[in-house]
């Protein structure tokens, strides 16, 4: 294969998804992430799970592999349950819930 081929493109896209599934990387869009590695901020309710953005581009002299790491913040609660706190806080400072939201 000519490093120049579209079939050559192609094969290491493929076995770079292949390398990034071993390693339990989640697909979000364009973006891959690690919730195995995920860092818990319990104080905030939230984790953040380490990533990358890789892309593959097709240049004169060969495939070009360019990676940013980039991360996913997730909270841990829902928003239910973000609202129903919000408006015992509100409650206990004696404001009325419903101006609070």
């Amino acid at each position: 294969m000519e490093k120049t081929d579209k079939d050559h493109l192609n094969f290491l896209k493929i076995f770079f998804n292949s390398m990034m599934r071993s390693l339990r990387f989640e697909t979000i869009g364009q973006k891959a992430f690690n919730q195995a590695n995920a860092h818990t901020l319990a104080a905030h309710n939230i984790k953040v799970w380490p990533g990358f953005d890789s892309r593959l581009i097709m240049k004169e002299g060969g495939v070009l592999l360019n990676i940013d790491v980039c991360f996913k913040v997730v909270r841990s609660d829902t928003a239910l349950n973000y609202l129903k706190d919000l408006t015992a806080k509100a409650s206990q400072r004696g404001v009325d819930p419903q101006d609070a939201v």
